[in-house]
């Protein structure tokens, strides 16, 4: 009898709440394979197959590409970042948006997104966010 009436509970809170899931559409996902990471003229400069932004920081720089993008963009599904200014490593190993077994890259300036992930794939990194942030925990350079 207790099984029932907490069956009960939980079907009149879902119908009155609604699933505690946040909904999406599925033909506007963005799941990005590669993150480029510049600084720029006001901070961070971003670039992906999903599109662009810039901000002060790299938080503020996610969320511009957030808003230019014609969808909802997936940070934690990149395999690839490519990390055109060491400087700003910190903020990346800070954030807890990106996969920690993404391969990470470093790169002179921007790079053409179009075919940049399947170059990438080809040419895997012995460098992990997981790793760097190991090193850094660590106190290693």
């Amino acid at each position: 009898m207790k099984w029932l009436c907490t069956a009960l509970a939980a079907i009149l809170l879902t119908a009155v709440f609604g699933l505690p899931f946040e909904e999406y559409d599925t033909a506007k996902l963005l799941p990005i394979e590669t993150l480029q990471v510049a600084a720029g003229g006001q901070g961070v400069l971003l670039l992906s197959e999903a599109g662009s932004g810039e901000g002060k920081d790299f938080t503020a720089a996610v969320e511009s590409l957030r808003q230019n993008a014609s969808g909802d963009v997936f940070f934690d599904t990149a395999e690839h970042i490519v990390l055109c200014d060491a400087r700003l490593l910190p903020q990346l190993l800070e954030s807890d948006l990106l996969r920690p077994a993404a391969n990470v890259y470093f790169a002179e300036s921007f790079q053409d997104p179009a075919d940049l992930s399947s170059y990438l794939a080809a040419h895997k990194s012995d460098l992990t966010l997981a790793h760097l942030r190991g090193e850094a925990e660590r106190g290693e350079p």
